[in-house]
């Protein structure tokens, strides 16, 4: 899959919870889960406490982490909330821009195409992920 873009929402991220190996060491994926996806994708990895998406930064770090490969190449992890995070395993990066009031239902719908979109733009530029 590494050669891929895939953003990952709804039965694609079932998947991954059932084989993370489909995403272990894919730079250009990226997993969009909300709140309580994001808890089963922790879970799933692990039933060790320093994945309890309880713990914050700390557990995203380390589930993130948990998809790198050896060569350190992994998915990102956009994780929707009051406060949206990104993470790559290395590195995470927050956003606590107020939104609207309510969210409607497919926004992460939209999120996600946005963000494949733009992967695909830069993949066909050439531009490489670090």
């Amino acid at each position: 899959m590494s050669g891929d873009a895939p953003t990952l929402t709804g039965i694609g991220r079932r998947c991954v919870l059932e084989r993370p190996s489909l995403v272990r060491g894919a730079r250009w994926a990226v997993l969009t889960p909300n709140k309580p996806e994001y808890g089963r994708l922790a879970g799933a990895l692990s039933g060790d406490a320093a994945l309890d998406p309880a713990d914050g930064d700390r557990a995203l770090l380390a589930v993130a982490e948990s998809f790198r490969d050896e060569g350190g190449a992994g998915p990102a992890i956009v994780q929707k909330g009051t406060t949206d995070l990104l993470c790559d395993g290395t590195q995470l990066l927050e956003c606590a821009e107020p939104g609207c009031l309510k969210r409607c239902g497919g926004q992460g719908d939209v999120l996600a195409g946005s963000i494949a979109t733009l992967l695909g733009w830069a993949k066909v530029e050439g531009l490489v992920l670090q």
